[in-house]
């Protein structure tokens, strides 16, 4: 089977052709905008105006007649609506006219599917960076789901925002990449992690009051390993969240070598295997989009044209996934921690875990023992100070600057058992979380990482852990984020109760009312792509 692909969700027109063993063809255009971002009009006549050339190029690097091409994909969101009608458009046009079916494809997919392809990565965590998404990407329960992402804007439309404050033309990431390797002073910047959320917009903001400051070279390398550390933090994470071994990388920005490097480093420091498809094949390209409309065509997924329109939000999960994503074989069932090692051991007689924040390679060192310090810091105060909330959590019995000794918990985690849970006792506990959400927001806390994996189960009561991301005088955003990210999670690692979600807003409302809860949809909508 042969499928031509057309690739126009944002920037860049694409045509790719592939066969069921080999890409063909790649080839795309890139619409570099003479000052400022991507204006969505503009870059859709780009794609009008560049479309048959590309297709053209295409086809003789293919060495096909089109009328050889079996099937048409195109990229149907997320994405720019007036690039995703063009592109739209052009793929109906070639269907009629060739009378072969057609199929709309969701572009964050067509990443993960072509990267499992070219690196015969079986079922990895896929870090998906490029300028308008920021996501942490896995497969669940037959379809591939948001585990993390940016709260805010992508990592590419930051470097890009802050390349054109520093005067450097459009695409900007590239050139921050060159500017970052003469960099010799790190700078501080704020360092915002979620869970297995991002925030870029306070780092952005930082780095651009340091110009004129500070020399540019030092603020792009300062950017870099920052955003950058947060990203591989919030990798490692979800690796350990879903007892994976395997990280895919994909996107615009997968090309910087920084990037990779503290991926490698990461990644070998756990014996997990990092994975990245071919540069062209990482940016947004026609045959990503080519190679996942033939596994859609291959299991029946071909549309008629009337369901053929465009979807600007266009969420990853919203695909059922027909075909198999295989387990891979050395899946981890003990993962190490991703931020710490855990002991068993004896205090006084007492059964107590010890939790040591281990050194971070692809971290810089100072940034490193910072953070390691802070957050120790940080749990330990908030250990001590969140049981007055009427919350039970562990005792904490000693602290020393990178390690915890506090209480051992004799029971499960809630993430481990609650899927095999009865409807009934699923709302129980559902509606017990609403309520440690709501007494704790009550009283101005934030947990940070609030997700079933930091909850504990013992004797029908809720123990909460991992305080080291919390805050205290938490703001409304920094409370609704922890809705938002117990929301996400829930989606994606509890999908056989997702019916049963409302239990915990409910629970929660009773006692906060809707003003946190209306803020959780404001974080939805202001993401650009879902």
């Amino acid at each position: 089977m042969i499928i031509l692909g057309i690739e126009g969700t944002a920037h860049t027109v694409g045509v790719g052709i592939v066969s069921d063993e080999r890409v063909l063809a790649n080839v795309y255009h890139m619409y570099k905008p003479p000052q400022g971002g991507i204006h969505p009009r503009e870059a859709a006549n780009h794609h009008a105006e560049y479309l048959p050339k590309v297709l053209k190029e295409a086809l003789v690097k293919a060495d096909i007649d089109i009328k050889e091409v079996d099937g048409i994909a195109f990229s149907q969101g997320p994405g720019l609506g007036p690039c995703l009608r063009t592109v739209a458009t052009a793929a109906r046009v070639l269907s009629l006219k060739l009378g072969v079916p057609i199929v709309g494809v969701n572009h964050c997919i067509a990443h993960l599917e072509i990267g499992r392809f070219t690196t015969h990565a079986e079922d990895p965590v896929m870090l998906y960076v490029s300028g308008g998404n920021t996501q942490i990407i896995s497969y669940a329960g037959h379809r591939y789901r948001v585990f993390g992402e940016t709260l805010d804007i992508g990592i590419g439309n930051m470097l890009d925002k802050l390349a054109r404050e520093m005067g450097v033309p459009f695409p900007g990431g590239p050139l921050i990449e060159k500017m970052a390797l003469k960099g010799e002073k790190y700078i501080p910047l704020p360092y915002s992690v979620k869970g297995m959320d991002v925030s870029f917009s306070g780092l952005y903001t930082a780095a651009v009051k340091k110009l004129g400051k500070e020399r540019k070279e030092d603020i792009a390398y300062s950017v870099q390993e920052t955003a950058f550390a947060m990203l591989v933090e919030v990798t490692e994470r979800a690796l350990t969240h879903l007892h994976k071994d395997e990280v895919l990388l994909a996107g615009g920005v997968a090309r910087n070598k920084r990037l990779r490097e503290m991926l490698k480093i990461m990644t070998e420091e756990r014996g997990a295997t990092l994975h990245i498809p071919p540069d062209d094949l990482c940016i947004d390209n026609g045959a990503m989009i080519a190679y996942l409309g033939l596994l859609m065509l291959k299991h029946g997924k071909a549309m008629k044209i009337e369901e053929t329109s465009v979807i600007q939000r266009f969420r990853t999960d919203y695909v059922e996934i027909p075909w198999e994503v295989k387990k891979h074989r050395k899946i981890y069932h003990n993962a190490p921690g991703a931020e710490a090692i855990i002991k068993e051991n004896e205090f006084f007689g007492r059964e107590v875990i010890q939790k040591i924040r281990v050194k971070k390679g692809y971290r810089l060192p100072a940034l490193d023992i910072m953070l390691r310090r802070e957050r120790t810091k940080k749990e330990a105060r908030i250990l001590h100070e969140i049981k007055n909330l009427g919350i039970l959590a562990p005792i904490i019995y000693d602290i020393d600057d990178f390690e915890l000794t506090i209480e051992k918990i004799n029971g499960v985690s809630v993430v481990s058992v609650l899927n095999e849970l009865d409807e009934n006792e699923v709302r129980r506990i559902l509606r017990k979380i609403g309520k440690i959400a709501a007494r704790m927001h009550r009283q101005n806390y934030a947990h940070g990482d609030f997700t079933t994996g930091n909850m504990i189960l013992k004797d029908g009561k809720i123990y909460l852990i991992d305080f080291s991301m919390s805050e205290k005088n938490a703001t409304l955003e920094e409370m609704a984020v922890d809705l938002h990210m117990f929301e996400e999670s829930f989606k994606a690692a509890h999908y056989p109760h997702l019916s049963l979600l409302h239990e915990f807003y409910d629970s929660y409302r009773s006692l906060m009312g809707n003003e946190t809860i209306d803020h959780v949809e404001e974080i939805k909508r202001r993401r650009r792509y879902v």
